[in-house]
């Protein structure tokens, strides 16, 4: 969280255009903190994505793109591995951005299955609201109600793994 993850899919965005490879950019249906169809870095730079509430719609929409771009992973089940695998079958490069843990420090959704059949996984960290270390967490920061738990800096900030508290496990989503 507040790493670069979405700064880092721009620039493979802009290489791929800048190369003329075609390109199909998806965001999961359900993250509209910024905009619907665009994926938003949290200093406001921007490229237009086409929202999927499931990984079958990434199948679907493809089209001729070489080159797959899949932000916020985390929130797709686990046939975003399967979908992954027949794309990178399919001849297309799958670069994806996502949360490896979630607010309770476990592992989050698909991305422990997908790290595991990358061919390369770079690991980016923010720095810690608390004490400006490395923070590989999402601290939890804004009370849990309701069952969305999708948010920016009014909700999560940046921790280390000595400042990270995780909540309490029974409002565990």
């Amino acid at each position: 969280m507040f790493s670069g993850k979405t700064e880092r899919l721009l620039e493979w965005l802009a290489v791929a255009r800048a190369e003329s490879i075609p390109v199909a950019v998806f965001k999961h249906a359900c993250d509209d903190r910024y905009h619907d169809e665009e994926l938003v870095t949290h200093n406001g730079r921007r490229a237009t994505a086409r929202p999927v509430a499931s990984a079958e719609h990434i199948l679907r929409l493809v089209g001729d793109a070489r080159l797959v771009v899949i932000d916020e992973a985390q929130f797709f089940g686990i046939d975003l591995v399967d979908t992954c695998r027949q794309l990178a079958e399919a001849g297309c490069s799958v670069v994806l951005a996502g949360l490896d843990r979630d607010s309770w420090g476990e592992p989050f959704g698909p991305m422990p299955y997908l790290e595991k059949m990358a061919d390369r996984v770079t690991h980016m960290t923010g720095r810690c609201a608390a004490c400006g270390g490395e923070a590989d967490h999402t601290q939890r920061i804004a009370p849990i109600t309701g069952t969305s738990m999708i948010g920016g800096s009014e909700a999560y900030e940046p921790r280390c793994s000595k400042c990270f508290v995780a909540p309490p496990i029974e409002l565990r989503r």
